[in-house]
């Protein structure tokens, strides 16, 4: 990842069978109907996550089967391992699906150019017109037995509640059939490239494991050490990898499943993502990429799943690279980067100042950054359903130009340091500081206006926007307007696990996230609540002076969930309402990265 992504094998059929009793069914399969078959779900007796290792234990009336799943770290090989917990020989029956798609889709119908090839006594290669890879399955103990069947509408029941697609086809190439000795294992592989040995299984097991422990060995609070394993698996390589060479991290996966190669993401992510986990190179690796690719002043939002040329529609992914610049540099002190990126932040600042795309430029009667234009969607409140545009939030948002000012305020210090004198006028920040709290004060709500000078007017919404700019720029605010902001956001946002993303009582605001395309689009940025929005909430509130004892029960509420949605994972959202059930992308890259910062900040105040 993040490109050329494929889904090779969707899941399997799993028996187990002592002496000559009828089979046992491990796996579940949901069909078209509701039909479950095989039901192997009673079966379950435990589930755990060790370090990032899901561990599922089987009991039956003859005894207890484990069964284990790992990934080699860049590379596509996937290792399923079943072990023999019982006293007695057990045979192991695994029928894998093969589907070779591309994983924002669905496969339909038999495909005529499905090949199996046999490789060995237990091992066989499926490969396909197109441009998916072939897959190998098998490995040492098993032994083969050909069905060459199709299995038809599997029922994809989340595909179904999001209203898209969701009955798919698979090729079932083979039966893989083992027998196991009490206390001993077999494991079955499903690779990309080529079968490992036996030896070499084992080796890529023990390489796993030890290196969670290594990502959480300076980490004592169990949240923390979760928080970490969660980020680690958002952070990827883009671009090929050299045959030989484990390729290192420089970029981020936005969200599992379904997410790419997002410049807001990423950016917003990196601090807790890598600062907050002792990766500050790769912290450094992501801003040097990213800048190469400034075009205009602007930063890609949007790296395309295949092909080279990223998209520049967002207002504020410049704005989140000087940010993340900011605390890099903050907490490296490294000032070297500067030589190198003083020119990339200064080109951001040229171009805002001046105007680049979408009519984004500075106004400059009061330093604040205007933009927009129809039919776009240019700020991370960014739902679009065809061509209506949610959210649009046209003119001087809050948030952007908080970014803004402490962007400027970061570029005073850094080229101070590197001993660039003027190399931009100054007086902007004067200009802010005199306008800022004038423009975006409602004296009515007691609050922020989310948006100033737009279409319309002044947007009154009372949205987390205003949190985010009390986070990064506070000071721009009197101590009795941030207290009042932090007070109508906690009364009317605030939740366990986020910020709703509108507050209850506004004509738009969405009580409830669901349905198809249209009707969660159309709720995604009103009402429902965000994960990430929870650690600018933490930095705000004690900006402002909160006691860390009133923020204590946010705490259990992270460690909780991470039992809940995908174990393990910080969901994109959760409802609006209690009880707060997870939705969206089931793991998000901002939400554990801004998870990890608010813990740490959470920490310093308590002292610890």
């Amino acid at each position: 990842p993040p490109n050329a992504r494929w889904v090779l094998v969707s899941g399997a059929d799993e028996f187990i069978q002592h002496g000559d009793t009828p089979e046992i069914p491990l796996s579940t399969q949901e069909y078209d109907g509701g039909v479950l078959h095989p039901a192997g779900y009673p079966a379950i007796a435990d589930f755990t996550l060790r370090g990032q290792r899901p561990i599922w234990r089987f009991d039956s009336d003859s005894g207890s089967i484990e069964k284990t799943i790992w990934m080699e770290r860049g590379r596509s090989r996937t290792f399923v391992r079943y072990t023999n917990l019982s006293e007695n020989l057990v045979r192991f029956r695994v029928r894998p699906f093969v589907t070779l798609r591309w994983f924002h889709a669905l496969r339909r119908g038999a495909d005529p150019s499905f090949e199996a090839l046999q490789t060995g006594p237990g091992s066989l290669s499926v490969r396909a017109d197109g441009n998916a890879p072939c897959v190998h399955l098998g490995g040492s103990g098993w032994r083969l037995e050909l069905c060459l069947d199709w299995y038809w509408n599997f029922h994809r029941r989340v595909e179904r509640a999001r209203g898209f697609d969701f009955a798919e086809d698979a090729f079932a190439p083979a039966d893989f059939v083992a027998e196991v000795r009490p206390g001993h294992g077999v494991t079955l592989q499903l690779v990309a490239d080529e079968l490992q040995s036996a030896s070499d299984v084992d080796a890529s097991l023990a390489r796993f494991d030890a290196r969670s422990v290594s990502l959480v060995a300076s980490a004592a609070d169990p949240l923390e050490q979760r928080l970490r394993l969660a980020a680690d698996q958002t952070l990827v390589h883009r671009g090929p990898a050299l045959p030989g060479f484990t390729p290192e991290p420089n970029t981020v996966i936005a969200g599992y499943p379904w997410f790419g190669d997002w410049g807001r993401d990423t950016l917003i992510s990196l601090p807790g993502l890598c600062l907050e986990t002792g990766r500050a190179s790769t912290a450094k690796t992501i801003l040097l990429n990213y800048a190469q690719a400034i075009d205009q002043g602007m930063v890609p939002n949007r790296w395309p799943d295949a092909g080279d040329e990223p998209e520049y529609h967002a207002f504020d992914s410049a704005l989140w690279f000087t940010h993340a610049l900011a605390a890099y540099v903050r907490a490296t002190d490294d000032t070297e980067v500067l030589d190198v990126l003083g020119t990339a932040l200064l080109e951001i600042i040229d171009w805002h100042i001046r105007g680049t795309r979408h009519g984004i430029h500075m106004d400059p009667d009061d330093g604040l950054l205007t933009g927009g234009e129809d039919g776009l969607q240019l700020t991370w409140m960014d739902a679009k359903f065809e061509d209506w545009v949610v959210t649009p939030r046209r003119g001087k948002p809050v948030e952007i130009n908080a970014l803004w000012y402490a962007g400027l305020k970061f570029a005073e210090e850094a080229f101070a340091r590197i001993g660039w004198r003027d190399a931009f006028d100054t007086d902007i920040l004067s200009l802010i500081e005199d306008s800022f709290a004038t423009r975006f004060w409602n004296p009515e709500t007691g609050g922020l206006f989310d948006v100033v000078d737009g279409p319309d007017g002044s947007d009154p919404a009372i949205r987390p926007n205003q949190v985010i700019a009390l986070a990064v720029a506070g000071d721009l605010f009197s101590p009795q307007q941030r207290a009042s902001v932090l007070a109508q956001a906690r009364n009317s946002l605030l939740t366990p696990v986020g910020l709703r993303s509108l507050a209850p009582g506004d004509p738009a605001y969405c009580a409830h996230y669901g349905g198809g395309p249209r009707e969660r689009d159309g709720a995604y940025h009103q009402g429902p609540v965000w994960s990430w929005l929870l650690g600018m909430f933490i930095q705000a509130s004690l900006k402002v002076g909160a006691p860390a004892d009133e923020l204590r029960g946010l705490r259990e509420a992270m460690l909780a969930h991470l039992s809940d949605g995908v174990v393990g994972a910080v969901s994109e959202l959760f409802q609006p309402e209690p009880p707060f059930g997870p939705e969206g992308a089931p793991a998000q890259a901002w939400g554990a990265a801004e998870w990890l910062r608010g813990l740490r900040l959470l920490r310093a105040a308590n002292g610890r």
